[in-house]
């Protein structure tokens, strides 16, 4: 498995001894920024005013949950000792037009679910636990001003459904644009009937004259 294909390096760092982990697969992506913090049912966290609830500060989060929970078993065999391991940093502002539209941890990176999303029971791995530190508690939050709480999605569709399908109702340019096609109609008629006319009287004459 790609757990028991991690190589280990002893090296030292920042003046202490540290392990350098080698996996058999490219290296993880991540970024650093603020999550939005969620119940246990994915719902987003608002204050009193309704604005969403983010965490205290910016936090290096992976996209690839495997992977993670690979190296972060095989760091939790060298514990108590620091662990690195090479990343892949993607800059937030190409991160929210990928990854992070979808991201919806609900314990601030503190645990991950390993599996696929349609499959039931995924088995829920936490470092801490692993390596018999407490985990910490679910931080309070901070309310950014700049993001006021949306209506879930399926509750905006819905709303714009039901604004698609109700009548229109005319406005006073509507009425003023009826009331001029009528007469727009019998000018355009008595034109066509005069170039009818006209067309005619020419040829009767041009007749006249040369028969």
């Amino acid at each position: 498995t790609a757990l028991e294909g991690v190589e280990e390096k002893d090296i030292h760092f920042d003046g202490e001894e540290a392990v350098l982990l080698l996996p058999p697969f490219p290296r993880i992506e991540v970024t650093r920024w603020r999550c939005k913090l969620r119940d246990e049912d994915g719902a987003a966290k608002v204050d009193e005013n309704g604005l969403e609830l983010y965490s205290q500060e910016e936090r290096w989060f992976s996209f690839d949950n495997r992977r993670l929970w690979c190296l972060q078993r095989a760091a939790a065999r060298r514990w108590p000792k620091k662990v690195y391991c090479e990343v892949f940093e993607i800059s937030p502002t190409l991160a929210k037009t990928r990854e992070l539209r979808k991201f919806d941890t609900r314990t601030c990176g503190r645990s991950v679910l390993i599996g696929r999303r349609e499959e039931e029971n995924l088995e829920k791995w936490c470092w801490r636990t692993e390596v018999g530190l407490a985990v910490d508690s679910p931080e309070a939050g901070v309310a950014l001003p700049a993001l006021r709480h949306r209506r879930p999605d399926t509750e905006r569709r819905g709303s714009e459904s039901r604004k698609r399908n109700q009548p229109r109702r005319p406005s006073k340019d509507d009425n003023e644009e009826s009331e001029r096609q009528p007469a727009n109609e019998i000018l355009q008629g008595f034109l066509v009937f005069m170039i009818i006319y006209l067309s005619l009287r020419a040829c009767v004459i041009l007749f006249r004259k040369y028969s």
